[in-house]
């Protein structure tokens, strides 16, 4: 049950990945914009799913933990994503998101009680090498001086993410944390935009539309990667290179720009190592 939900959701993430790098590259959003756009239309959206989450929501002080928490984390995740976007690609940044994979899965190790498996720990190894051979295949191409910073506080939004999830779910249910937290983020970040200016530009009123409109499959997304991450992080941090399979399947069909040797060793790489970590459950 658990894999055919993270399948979904890596074709749900797949949509908005080639979505995100529109909403920087042509319509040339700012963070600002790009984190209000997607809270306000992902909240909507979740708020349409109300009835079929059936949520029981019991509100004590203690639920602002968890809420402030994974709007922290979504607010830097958003913050950073326009300038790295602007460096690399949607397949790119995968491989790089890949590395929460080793830290998510000793976190449940460690503190949920995974059993250590050193086939696990190889299946995780094969798959961070073949991250490394994509994240290293365009390095010529890429001022890692400008980004580096931006893609460690993304990967730790990422884990932290998941990890709070999981540490929080007997406070308040995922979906209605993330729920409260993408108003709160929604409200934070519009007091940081100009709306009239962002409406003025060429791609201004079609790209809201278009960036909105995509929050549709982001939100089952969450709803998915919420779901998984109750339940396992390590399964929770395969998502990201389970996206990077697809993503490097729609990178080699791409007729317009030819990916490296190395990359295409790389997807190879990491495909066997997912693979291969899923068959061991």
């Amino acid at each position: 049950m658990t894999f055919a939900v993270m399948l979904g959701v890596v074709g749900l993430y797949t949509i908005c990945a080639f979505n995100d790098k529109y909403a920087v590259s042509k319509a040339k959003f700012t963070g600002a914009e790009l984190t209000f756009i997607m809270a306000a239309a992902t909240a909507v959206f979740l708020l349409m799913f109300m009835p079929v989450m059936k949520p029981e929501v019991h509100i004590t002080p203690k639920a602002a933990i968890p809420v402030l928490l994974i709007t922290f984390s979504k607010y830097v995740e958003f913050a950073v994503l326009p300038k790295i976007l602007d460096c690399m690609t949607p397949f790119e940044l995968k491989g790089w998101v890949g590395l929460t994979l080793f830290m998510s899965y000793f976190t449940d190790v460690l503190f949920y009680g995974t059993p250590l498996s050193f086939l696990g720990i190889l299946f995780i190894i094969v798959t961070i090498g073949g991250l490394m051979l994509v994240a290293r295949a365009d390095r010529t191409e890429i001022d890692y001086r400008k980004i580096w910073y931006r893609l460690v506080f993304y990967i730790a939004a990422k884990f932290g993410y998941g990890l709070i999830m999981r540490m929080t779910a007997d406070i308040l249910p995922n979906n209605m944390t993330l729920f409260f937290a993408l108003i709160l983020l929604a409200l934070v970040s519009f007091l940081q935009i100009r709306p009239k200016e962002m409406l003025a530009r060429p791609e201004g009123k079609k790209g809201v539309l278009i960036v909105a409109a995509a929050k549709l499959p982001n939100a089952l997304g969450l709803l998915g990667e919420n779901y998984t991450a109750s339940r396992s992080l390590a399964n929770y941090s395969f998502i990201q290179p389970l996206i990077l399979i697809s993503l490097f399947i729609a990178a080699l069909m791409d007729k317009n720009r030819k990916l490296p040797l190395m990359s295409k060793i790389g997807g190879v790489v990491i495909a066997c190592g997912v693979v291969g970590f899923q068959f061991l459950k």
